[in-house]
């Protein structure tokens, strides 16, 4: 067996809250296992049986929040035992253990399997998308299963985004804010900035306006993105392509060395907890 893994010997995996763009569902090497979304009695794969805009037009039309639920193990075990007939080593990437039982699905569903290795990525939505596009960059050169760990463990500690959201309803009704917070954001016009990182969701600042928000997001990124670094970038929206392009203009004119390796768009499980109308990038650095 060979101790360098590249894009011949070593398969992907990851699941659908990575949020992933359209050509992810067909590269070779690659597979995304979709967690459930909920409508009362109906059940349906997250970006296989409902792609983000039916979401949102379903999730428009409905009286009452849907509900989500993780991949079963057995189903793990089915993808990973299909991949190893064709692969020597499968890296398996998943949403925060904090967020989800799929990481914790995934890892039971590889014991006894010492090819595959399962990682927490400690993020969500784009951000996992983020780290698969550096994870293939590294596997397309060669690479060892020692750097891939290093470089999980960091993307771990460094991979973040930071998600504008339109609306405060559904992390009301998540539980994400109180009430309170939710009529004083409605009716002042004030929306939060979420950044997650290492599994945390938390509050980074209150903006009412698009200029407001812009301002905040070019400040996160020179916070969190020191120069020197090879910069990486991801951008997502819930149901708003239009909120994307002048975020990203935004971003790439204050770094205009930022590399921008994916853009996808949110589909219905985090949609499901965050709602429509989201705008966000993720990034991570390369020394």
């Amino acid at each position: 067996m060979s101790a360098e893994l590249t894009l011949e010997n070593t398969a992907i995996v990851t699941d659908s809250t990575c949020d992933p763009p359209a050509r992810y569902w067909s590269t070779a090497g690659l597979v995304i296992v979709p967690l459930r979304v909920h409508f009362g009695s109906e059940t349906y794969r997250d970006g296989v049986d409902l792609k983000p805009p039916q979401f949102f037009e379903k999730l428009a039309a409905s009286r009452v929040l849907p509900t989500t639920s993780q991949p079963p193990r057995s189903e793990f075990e089915a993808v990973y035992r299909g991949l190893l007939e064709r692969y020597e080593h499968v890296i398996s990437v998943h949403l925060s253990r904090n967020m989800s039982g799929t990481y914790e699905a995934a890892r039971a569903a590889a014991e006894g399997s010492p090819n595959v290795h399962v990682f927490d990525t400690g993020n969500v939505t784009t951000t996992m998308s983020l780290a698969v596009e550096r994870l293939w960059a590294r596997l397309a050169r060669g690479t060892t299963l020692a750097e891939v760990t290093a470089f999980l463990e960091r993307f771990y500690d460094e991979g973040r985004i930071l998600i504008y959201t339109a609306t405060l309803e559904f992390l009301r009704r998540g539980g994400r804010i109180d009430r309170a917070s939710s009529m004083i954001g409605e009716i002042f016009g004030i929306r939060p900035l979420i950044e997650i990182n290492r599994g945390h969701i938390d509050p980074y600042a209150k903006v009412r306006g698009v200029k407001r928000q812009t301002e905040a997001m070019v400040a996160y990124l020179e916070r969190y993105a020191p120069r020197g670094r090879e910069l990486h970038l991801a951008f997502t929206h819930a149901a708003c392509p239009e909120g994307v392009p002048p975020l990203r203009e935004a971003l790439l004119a204050a770094r205009p060395d930022a590399i921008v390796d994916v853009e996808g768009a949110v589909a219905a499980v985090v949609g499901t907890h965050i709602g429509p109308q989201a705008v966000a990038f993720a990034l991570i650095t390369e020394p």
